[in-house]
């Protein structure tokens, strides 16, 4: 799977989880546990994923470089502006993931995999 479609899927994923995560009103059960943490795991990924699609070269330690980079850039603006423990904290951003997922899917559907890029800079 080509990483700007895992990207997509993760962020789909993670995205829905969070808002049933806030939907079932958080708390420390182990399921609300599960959901916040895999919802988490799979945002992060969709993050990285993205990361590494930024590096256009074959740069193989660029693009983990810049793949983590990405992921805790976004674990970073997530938990930054946390007030407190609520769930719709969390839903909110699982909206936000959900939707960014949803759209890049929804656009590379029509996209045959082995098209070339067209434009002034296509190599």
């Amino acid at each position: 799977m080509p990483p700007a479609k895992l990207a997509a899927a993760a962020a789909l994923l993670g995205g829905v989880l969070w808002i049933l995560y806030a939907l079932l009103g958080g708390g420390s059960d182990p399921l609300s546990s599960t959901l916040r943490f895999v919802g988490l795991a799979c945002v992060l990924l969709a993050s990285a994923a993205f990361g590494s699609t930024l590096v256009k070269s074959d740069a193989v330690g660029m693009r983990v470089v810049v793949a983590l980079a990405s992921g805790l850039l976004v674990l970073s603006l997530i938990e930054a502006f946390r007030m407190s423990d609520t769930p719709w904290y969390d839903g909110f951003w699982g909206a936000v993931a959900a939707l960014l997922g949803g759209i890049a899917l929804l656009r590379s559907r029509g996209q045959s995999p082995g098209r070339r890029p067209a434009g002034a800079h296509a190599r």
